[in-house]
């Protein structure tokens, strides 16, 4: 691809983020531009995190120094295998889209669950760097307590709120709608309580 060349006051920087459903389906996003955020912070990684999500961020300050734009065979494996490869016996739609219509049953596909993911998942959010957002719809596969553990960062994040349920292909609901705490529809429902997530990250500086 051909990109613009602007002159930048602080440096250069480029970003990527990546969303998995952990059942080979993902959105990445990449940003290059001039560098706006500090020109310190941390991005911790959280390998366990579910929906498995991928973030790095590079700043720097010579010309043209953000060409190394990274791609899809550089970002590690997100949906691997489980190991031992044992299944918890559920079915779940899966998919993952930056448009509603890219998340509908009909469209997504039916995985069985790996190991200790015994319910299914629905929802939506944003994939954000510096002030830019993409929207995504998701379902997948999740664990009982429904919960993410992940961090912000101070260029970066991966927002989620969703439901999970349980029994078969239960999570065909509408990934378009606003999910609350408060919600308990479905026999078994547990509301989605942490949401910045970044599962693999590094330790940077703008100026390193």
């Amino acid at each position: 691809m051909k990109f613009h060349n602007v002159s930048c006051p602080h440096g250069c920087s480029e970003a990527v983020l990546s969303l998995d459903t952990g059942y080979r389906a993902s959105v990445t996003m990449v940003q290059k531009g001039c560098w706006t955020g500090p020109p310190t912070g941390r991005m911790l990684s959280d390998d366990h995190a579910l929906p498995p999500d991928y973030s790095v961020v590079r700043g720097c300050v010579t010309d043209l120094c953000n060409t190394n734009l990274m791609t899809h065979d550089s970002i590690p494996n997100l949906s691997p295998a489980p190991n031992p490869p044992t299944l918890s016996g559920l079915q779940c739609y899966a998919c993952l889209g930056i448009h509603p219509e890219d998340c509908t049953p009909e469209k997504s596909r039916l995985v069985h669950c790996h190991q200790d993911q015994s319910v299914c998942f629905q929802g939506n959010g944003k994939m954000t760097v510096g002030n830019f957002s993409v929207p995504v719809y998701i379902r997948t596969c999740h664990r009982p307590s429904c919960t993410i553990k992940g961090t912000s960062s101070p260029w970066t994040n991966i927002d989620l709120q969703g439901s999970c349920c349980e029994g078969h292909l239960c999570n065909r609901d509408s990934v378009t709608q606003s999910f609350t705490t408060a919600a308990a529809t479905a026999p078994f429902q547990a509301a989605l309580v942490m949401a910045p997530l970044l599962v693999v990250s590094l330790l940077l500086g703008l100026w390193a």
